[in-house]
């Protein structure tokens, strides 16, 4: 990074670092949302940054739920398979399916559709 590049950043939201350019000095006190969007290449991901909360973090927190149970909860109510969550995630699908036995326990569900179906409204009541 050029750091001779940057403007000094008070008063400035995150959406405006974000288009000018990061420095990390800056960032130390915004929080940032990371959401994978795509595969551009093989060595390349297409990320959307924003400021807040990640959506597995509002899982995480209003849930009580691990960071990957979270993730893993997150895909799924995106309609993804255990395999393309494994994917994904660069696990195993029988790790997937351990991490959403977890995930149905906690949450008190029986079934995919009733884990989708919470996660969804607790990261719409966010």
């Amino acid at each position: 990074c050029n750091s001779g590049s940057f403007e000094h950043s008070q008063g400035r939201t995150a959406k405006d670092q974000i288009r000018r350019g990061l420095d990390a000095r800056e960032l130390r006190s915004q929080t940032l949302r990371v959401s994978y969007v795509g595969q551009v290449g093989p060595d390349e991901l297409l990320l959307r940054l924003a400021p807040g909360r990640s959506d597995e973090g509002t899982l995480r927190d209003a849930l009580g739920l691990t960071f990957r149970e979270a993730e893993v909860l997150l895909w799924l109510s995106q309609g993804k398979s255990n395999r393309d969550i494994a994917e994904i995630l660069s696990l195993s699908p029988r790790t997937v399916n351990k991490h959403l036995e977890q995930v149905f326990l906690k949450l008190e569900v029986d079934n995919r559709a009733s884990a989708t179906a919470l996660a969804v409204r607790t990261l719409q009541s966010d």
